[in-house]
């Protein structure tokens, strides 16, 4: 399956809603005809952040004790990569009835035979979680249901910015291979027919597209990570009666990584690590003229 082909034909608005929705371990629940095409989609997406740590129920570990041992790590060690949960068709059904959330898991369920096993199956997950999306893999076809709070006022900037410049690094890399290629091709008077197939780079496109994404995500959350210990230092220092702070511009260009809002970046730092530092930042008029005036020196 080329993944990206298949975010594309869900539209822009859905895709950016996919990738939000991995980031901030949001759950994502696949319903299928083929338990083989669930499954597969379900590896894609898994495969779409390899910055976590990916464990598969009834293969990793099969209880809920289980899994609370395997992720008190989290609990002690930031350093460390958090999990995400891989289910399989043949065991979603046990997953949802043992866990009492569904938070950061990616679950594959068989559709049932009528609407109304469907229904209640859709109410015994909406009891686990408020916020998740729902993908519908039926006679070719995908259908979305985006059942997330406030969906309306998200800020899925980066989520945007990250398929465009996936996309259009893509073109720009495949257009230089070309140029390279044919210009070699021309001096040696190549037939136009054998000239086309070299020229067809449709095969490496899937990886050098896989590779910039990858990039992207890894950058994002290198960023994150950087930020999150600054704040955890500052956090320490006003826990020493040492008040703190430090202005949003100051942060992201000390991180290196000016592409996300702040916003985006203290909520990912929440989802990921359960650390809230929004008091930390300092935005008032005086900290962003003083920011301002610092950046005319570098």
């Amino acid at each position: 399956m080329d993944i990206f082909k298949f975010l594309d034909k869900l539209g822009k608005e859905n895709r950016a809603l996919i990738l939000y929705s991995l980031l901030n371990r949001i759950p994502i629940i696949v319903f299928g005809e083929v338990p083989e095409e669930i499954n597969e989609l379900i590896n894609e997406l898994m495969d779409l952040i390899k910055f976590r740590k990916e464990l598969v129920y009834y293969t990793d570990f099969i209880s809920k004790q289980e899994y609370d041992d395997l992720i008190l790590n989290e609990y002690n060690d930031y350093n460390c990569a958090r999990i995400q949960i891989r289910c399989l068709t043949n065991v979603s059904s046990i997953l949802i009835d043992e866990f009492d959330t569904l938070e950061s898991i990616l679950v594959g369920i068989r559709l049932p035979d009528s609407k109304r096993d469907l229904k209640i199956i859709q109410e015994r997950i909406s009891t686990k979680t408020k916020d998740h999306i729902e993908l519908y893999l039926k006679n070719g076809n995908t259908e979305v249901n985006t059942n997330i709070m406030n969906k309306k006022i998200l800020n899925l900037y980066i989520e945007e910015s990250i398929f465009q410049k996936v996309s259009k690094d893509t073109e720009k890399s495949i257009n230089k291979m070309k140029r390279v290629l044919s210009e070699e091709l021309r001096k040696n008077k190549i037939d136009i027919e054998l000239e086309e197939a070299l020229l067809n780079f449709e095969l490496e496109k899937k990886e050098i597209k896989r590779n910039i994404f990858n990039k992207e995500i890894q950058s994002f959350y290198s960023g994150a990570k950087r930020a999150f210990f600054i704040l955890l230092k500052l956090k320490l220092i006003n826990q020493m009666q040492l008040q703190s702070m430090i202005g949003s511009r100051t942060l992201l260009e000390t991180i290196d990584y000016e592409e996300a809002p702040i916003e985006r970046i203290l909520s990912f730092i929440q989802n990921e690590w359960g650390e809230n530092f929004t008091n930390l930042i300092e935005n008032n008029k005086l900290t962003l003229l003083g920011e301002k005036i610092q950046s005319f020196w570098g």
